[in-house]
Formats: structure tokens, sequence, C-alpha cells
């Protein structure tokens, strides 16, 4: 993903598949209130979980691979 002017990566809300194979809402990219440039991206399960329903990570371990060639989320499309 490239950057954005404000040098956020450019990061499609919609459906967006993690490796395990479950699919996750992508809502957008959020900040850390705690901590001064944490960027995380702000996404909803669509299964049920237990708990709260949004969860964030940061982009770089959403962009992250977790093995070669493999992205720990791809994205699949507008929701």
């Amino acid at each position: 993903m490239s950057p954005d002017a404000a040098g956020l990566p450019e990061l499609q809300a919609g459906v967006w598949r993690h490796w395990k194979g479950a699919d996750y809402l992508v809502l957008g990219l959020g900040h850390d209130a705690d901590v001064d440039g944490r960027t995380v991206v702000v996404y909803v399960p669509l299964y049920d979980v237990p708990g709260p329903r949004l969860a964030v990570r940061t982009v770089g371990g959403f962009l992250e691979e977790v093995s070669p060639g493999v992205p720990r989320f791809a994205y699949r499309g507008p929701a």
C-alpha cells in the first residue's frame, strides 16, 4: 500500500479476509490516543465474538506477512 499525503498507507474500507479464513469489515484508520504517531486499523469481525465487537491492530501488524507471500489480511472487496 502506498502512503497518502499525510504519510499514512492507503487502506481500503471494506471486507478483508484473515489468513486463517475469517472475514472482517475494515471501517478505516484511527489513532491511539495514548501513543503519539501510532495508527491503527479499526475493524469488526463478520462473525459472532464474545465481548466488544470493534477490534484494532496497528497498521504494520495488519499489513504484515505471516510468512513469505502470505499476508495477514487480504482485501476482498467493498462491503
